[in-house]
């Protein structure tokens, strides 16, 4: 459902993507607004959705995450069944931390955060393969990230 918005609206919506912890106050300065007014159009913008929630974003090398892998699966069916058994298992592996249903040559792209090449052979050993219907993998390490935003473009 789209939600009409106006210069107002994306204004705040592009300071509270890149700081979250802004005060109401700071906020209305910026956007030359009281701050009551502020806080019932975030409100607002909370209640229809289109905030989403507030999260801190962690380092995830500084916390002994330094292997990125992109895994690649393809399921030997692609029916009802077997696609939510699948969704379903992924989101009970902590270290996948992204899943997306993707067309084309395989059927989902996963991102996983392992320590290192050990713990992500125990994560795929382990966890990954044992999700019943699989039919491949095929994985990619990240060398290096180029860009990384959370932000939605207006």
């Amino acid at each position: 459902m789209k939600t009409l918005l106006d210069e107002t609206d994306i204004q705040l919506l592009k300071i509270l993507q890149s700081d979250g912890r802004i005060t109401n106050a700071d906020l209305a300065k910026a956007v030359g607004l009281s701050a009551p007014s502020v806080l019932q159009r975030v409100r607002a913008l909370e209640k229809s959705g289109v905030i989403k929630q507030y999260v801190t974003l962690l380092d995830a090398e500084r916390l002994n995450r330094k292997l990125v892998a992109i895994v690649h699966v393809s399921l030997a069916l692609h029916e009802q069944q077997p696609i939510e058994r699948f969704r379903k298992a992924v989101m009970e592996i902590p270290e996948v931390v992204e899943v997306y249903n993707i067309t084309g040559e395989y059927d989902f792209i996963l991102k996983v955060l392992a320590r290192d090449m050990r713990h992500y052979e125990s994560i795929v050993r382990d966890k990954i393969t044992k999700i019943r219907g699989i039919h491949r993998l095929n994985t990619s390490f990240v060398l290096g990230t180029t860009k990384f935003t959370t932000e939605v473009p207006f």
